[in-house]
């Protein structure tokens, strides 16, 4: 088994349940724990495993409303705009984007209120021509986790 495939495995494993410990890993992966530990600190060391977090269901907290804001900006003012809006909690991504619009961001909010501020608040900042806001209905899926590897074991893509 090559290094890749290791990682592969235990990423996964953490995808998982990431609150196992080393000899769990071990015992799961057929590795030794020192294994394990090399893996993780290489993976950790290379930025491929940025931390650990737990799963949170946002909607029995109270934020249940999630909005996509697409926004118009003036092109000097991308950066600053993009850092602004990075900064506010509220706001779960922030991505620059081909097309009509130059960012779209996803934010979780309480209520239609609470919504209505933040849009406020976007609109207020320099730079900032025209946004359009949607709210989501339902999610079909609402995860970030993509496949690391095939069911037959190939990387995607090949």
């Amino acid at each position: 088994m090559t290094y890749r495939d290791l990682d592969v495995r235990l990423l996964d494993a953490l995808r998982e349940d990431a609150r196992q410990s080393a000899r769990q890993l071990a015992e799961r992966l057929a590795v030794s724990p020192s294994t394990v530990a090399n893996r993780m600190r290489d993976l950790q060391e290379r930025g491929v495993l940025t931390g650990f977090r737990p799963e949170i269901d946002y909607r029995k907290l109270g934020y249940g409303l999630v909005a996509i804001t697409k926004i118009k900006a003036r092109g000097d003012a991308l950066p600053g705009i993009v850092e602004a809006l990075s900064r506010d909690r509220r706001l779960t991504h922030v991505y620059e984007i081909t097309g009509d619009f130059d960012v779209l961001v996803i934010g979780r909010f309480r209520d239609e209120s609470e919504m209505n501020v933040e849009i406020k608040r976007m609109l207020g900042l320099p730079g900032i021509e025209g946004t359009s806001t949607s709210i989501v209905l339902s999610a079909a899926k609402d995860g970030v986790d993509i496949p690391l590897h095939n069911p037959e074991g190939t990387e995607p893509g090949e």
